[in-house]
């Protein structure tokens, strides 16, 4: 009896306090962005400065988010294996199959993940992705659009966006 008084005196200053507001986390409105982060950034063929391979990049890089550049489509691309395949490239089409208007043509760079910071008409007109290899050889498409630029949400884990072998 006498313990459990103590535990109840103890806890009971604990109680009383007024919990702290906690500080405002990524994609909250309220997480203020520095905007010196709002910079141009457009994945390139070769470049190896991306990170965080297989992840949903948008994130980080988009507008209550801590990464340099507000990203309008990124992700990964991957080999039949799952492994990230560099140098590629990924097209923004108003058609599947790679058919139909040209509206974005993305380098994958030398670790396999592309991005752009270009003003895309997503999520109002949605499109229709199409993935090529290096030299365009071998791709492969969604056969239905998509109205998010955010790859890596939908293609993670097993289901990454992949090139069929070659």
């Amino acid at each position: 009896m006498h313990r459990a008084l103590l535990i109840l005196a103890l806890a009971a200053p604990l109680a009383c306090d007024e919990p702290a507001d906690p500080a405002p986390f990524m994609g909250d409105d309220a997480f203020v962005r520095d905007p010196a982060l709002d910079v141009e950034l457009v994945s390139a063929h070769g470049d190896a400065i991306s990170h965080a391979t297989g992840d949903n990049c948008m994130r980080c890089h988009q507008e209550n988010g801590p990464g340099p550049g507000r990203f309008t489509a990124a992700g990964t691309l991957h080999d039949e294996a799952g492994a990230p395949y560099p140098d590629g490239l990924v097209e923004l089409r108003s058609a599947p199959d790679g058919m139909g208007d040209l509206v974005a043509a993305i380098e994958v760079d030398g670790l396999g993940n592309f991005y752009t910071t270009e003003a895309l008409p997503l999520p109002a007109t949605a499109l229709f992705p199409t993935v090529y290899s290096e030299g365009g050889a071998r791709k492969n498409f969604m056969p239905f659009p998509t109205s998010s630029g955010a790859c890596n949400v939908c293609h993670a884990g097993g289901f990454g966006v992949r090139l069929p072998e070659g």
